[in-house]
Parts: C-alpha cells; sequence; structure tokens
C-alpha cells in the first residue's frame, strides 16, 4: 500500500524565496531589438543614477554589465551628464582651499595647480581619472620640467614632484568625500624616488668667523641671534621687545612674519602649537639683542616723529618698518661672501645651531622641542648626518665609563 503524497489542506507551503538584488548589482533582459543590461547605485550625497548597456546575446550584455560594476567599484564610472575635468575642478576647489589653509600654504598649492597640475592633466575627466595618470604626469615633471605654455621650463627636483602630487592628494580627496570621484588617484599612484638630502651647515668655526665679520653689520645681531637660537627668519622678523626678558635670559616665541591673504606680508601665529615656544638665551645671544636694542634705541631718537614702529619689533628698518625675508636673505649672501664662508642659505643658521648643540651632547628631545619641530622624528631625519659621528662618541663615552681601574 503506497503512501499518499497529497498536501493535507492544513499545511501550506511558503511560496520560493526569491533573491533579491544587491544594490549595483545590476540586472539583464531582453526587449524588441535584443538584451540590455541595466545598473543603478546611489551617490554620498543622496543622488541616484542609472546605466543601460546594450548587447545581441545576453552574455554579452553581462559582459558589459561586468565591466560596469567594475568601474563602479574602482571609483572610475562617470554618471550621464557629468563632464567635469581636472583642470575646472583643481580651478573651484583652489579657490575654496584659499580660507582653510595658511596663506604661505595656499601660495604653493595655487602654483602646483596653475604651473603643473592644470597644464598636465586638466583635460582629462575627473571621474576617469587613473593613478597611471598621475604617475606619468609626475614622470614628465621630473624630465622635462614644467609642462609647455606652463611658464619657464625648468628642471624639476623629486622634491617638488611630492608636493604637487600632495597637492593633487588633497584635492582628490575632497573630491571623494564630495562623492565627485570613487578612489584618490594621486593617494594610489607611487611616489617619486627621493634621495635624502643632507641639511647644509656652518661648524663652530665658520659660525664664529660670520659672527666676528658682521659684529658691526647693521644686521649682525640678526644673524647672532639666527645661529645661537636656531629660530625661523620668519620668527626672528615677528620677534617683539615684549617677548624678550634679557634679565631672565629667555626669548618666547608667539608670533611670526608671514604671507598675508591678500599679498605682502603680516604677523601671524606660529606655524603649529609645537612652534610657540620659550627657550632660554646664550649669552651671544643676550648679547646681540643688547646690541640690537641700543641701535634701534638711536635710530628712533634720530627719526623723531618718522619713526613707524607700531609692533614693537626687534629687527626693523631704519625707520622702524618691518624687514622682509628677502631683504634678509639677499643682505645674508652679501655678508656671508664678505666672511669668507662656505656657501650657506640663512635657514641653515638654524642648521647649525642644532647642529652645534648636537656635537655638545644635547638631547635630540631637547632640540627638538628648542626647534619647534612637530616632533622628535622630524629633528633626528633632518639631522641624520650628523648621529652616526655623535654614536660613535657614544661608544667611546661607554667604554670609558666601565672601563676598569687597571685598563685606566
Amino acid at each position: 500500500m503506497t503512501k499518499s503524497t497529497a498536501t493535507p489542506a492544513s499545511i501550506r507551503l511558503a511560496p520560493p524565496k526569491v533573491r533579491r538584488r544587491s544594490a549595483g548589482e545590476g540586472s539583464v533582459y531582453r526587449d524588441g531589438s535584443g538584451w540590455r543590461g541595466a545598473i543603478t547605485w546611489t551617490d554620498p550625497d543622496g543622488t541616484r543614477h542609472r546605466r543601460v548597456v546594450r548587447a545581441a546575446t545576453s552574455d554579452a550584455a553581462r559582459d558589459k554589465l561586468d565591466d560596469l560594476r567594475r568601474e563602479l567599484r574602482l571609483g572610475t564610472i562617470e554618471p550621464p551628464g557629468r563632464k567635469l575635468t581636472v583642470g575646472a575642478y583643481l580651478a573651484t576647489w583652489i579657490e575654496r582651499d584659499r580660507n582653510r589653509v595658511r596663506p604661505s600654504t595656499w601660495h604653493s598649492s595655487e602654483m602646483h595647480v596653475r604651473c603643473y597640475l592644470t597644464p598636465e592633466l586638466g583635460r582629462l575627466p575627473l571621474a576617469r581619472l587613473t593613478s597611471a595618470d598621475v604617475e606619468r604626469a609626475l614622470g614628465t615633471f621630473l624630465a622635462h620640467g614644467r609642462p609647455a605654455g606652463a611658464g619657464r621650463p625648468r628642471p624639476v627636483s623629486p622634491a617638488t614632484a611630492l608636493h604637487v602630487r600632495a597637492t593633487l592628494r588633497r584635492a582628490l580627496s575632497d573630491a571623494q568625500r564630495d562623492g565627485l570621484v570613487g578612489r584618490n588617484a594621486a593617494g594610489d599612484a607611487r611616489p617619486p624616488y627621493s634621495p635624502h638630502r643632507p641639511v647644509s651647515y656652518l661648524g663652530a668655526d665658520d659660525v664664529r668667523r660670520l659672527l666676528e665679520a658682521t659684529a658691526d653689520d647693521e644686521r649682525g645681531p640678526l644673524y647672532a641671534l639666527a645661529a645661537t637660537t636656531g629660530l625661523r627668519l620668519g620668527e626672528l622678523l615677528g620677534l617683539s621687545w615684549q617677548d624678550v626678558n634679557l634679565i631672565a635670559g629667555t626669548l618666547t616665541v608667539r608670533q611670526s612674519l608671514a604671507l598675508a591673504r591678500g599679498g605682502g606680508y603680516t604677523l601671524a601665529e606660529p606655524k603649529s602649537a609645537r612652534s610657540r615656544r620659550t627657550i632660554p638665551l646664550p649669552e651671544r645671544a643676550r648679547a646681540a639683542l643688547r646690541r640690537q636694542r641700543e641701535r634701534q634705541d638711536a635710530a628712533r631718537a634720530a627719526r623723531g616723529t618718522a619713526w613707524q614702529d607700531l609692533d614693537g619689533l626687534v629687527f626693523t628698518d631704519t625707520v622702524g618698518r618691518r624687514l622682509l625675508p628677502e631683504t634678509i636673505s639677499h643682505a645674508f649672501a652679501r655678508a656671508r661672501v664678505a666672511a669668507g664662508i662656505p656657501r650657506v642659505r640663512f635657514h641653515d643658521l638654524r642648521h647649525s645651531a642644532a647642529t652645534l648643540m648636537l656635537a655638545e651632547g644635547v638631547p635630540l628631545a631637547v632640540i627638538s622641542e628648542w626647534l619647534g619641530h612637530a616632533g622628535i622624528a622630524i629633528t633626528a631625519a633632518h639631522y641624520a648626518a650628523v648621529v652616526p659621528a655623535l654614536r660613535r662618541d657614544a661608544a667611546a663615552a661607554m667604554d670609558r665609563a666601565l672601563a676598569t681601574g687597571d685598563a685606566r
């Protein structure tokens, strides 16, 4: 006797489950003219898009749909009607960026956009920019300098190429946040090789020769303070007398002469929180500041009502106005030649101060705080060429410390 296979009326079978397509999976269907594949997706800003492909067979439609899905994952798919080029995007981005960064940073970024990125990549669709495009552009900059029509061609160092890539990376990060691209092509691009270039600095003998040769120079106190404290040029030119305590022998960095948004220079906060600092003054620095105060008092008395110093700055011109960085750089170049010391920049006086402290055994952490670096790793990277010699001195000191009485 066979069992009945009929389903009792009291038992209802659940309908077969239909698998729902996930977002962005797409569908393939047939219409009167052949096969179609459709895919839909939603941008981060809520905008919905739909793309349709056509093919003669279902397999061909699925292949085209797979290509679309791959582009969607990579972020290179271009929505209908979106024809934004890299150049057009950068033109609006750089203006938005004006009020988000320091003026000096913005001027550098604007130059990168105008002289490098727009001429080389500007015509490409933003949504289809790839890391290969960025790498080819960086290679062009290294091989040929600025693109044709972007100004006078000149060699581009690997460091400059890295800075240009960093600017594009920032711009594309904002584009990615705004849903204009799915990935950051500059972030994915491999950076060019940039060999380590050791810093230039003066040894103790050359620093002494410079200070002696410029003792009577009107800019001598400025050079002396730079070489003995390691302050940046902007910090020196923004230094006010109220931040100097000659009795206690300290100096506080609380402002700096920096580029202004509308052009020219202005007094601004230091470049970072670590740059705001108080340091003790070496005796040579104190003597230089006393000499500067005497000269400035004499100039103020001689000028009378024509004296224009409204900020109480330590270093001014003969009528009390702010000194410009380029003026100091040119004056220092002449003073260096007259003193017969090696070719260095004014900024290398900062490196000289750090190197002299390292040579005298000052801990790297103390020097990092003294210079206002963002961290000790930056200080170590800057002065890596000096550290090996100091390590040898440390090894010799360890031998001396552990030497037995007989060995001594």
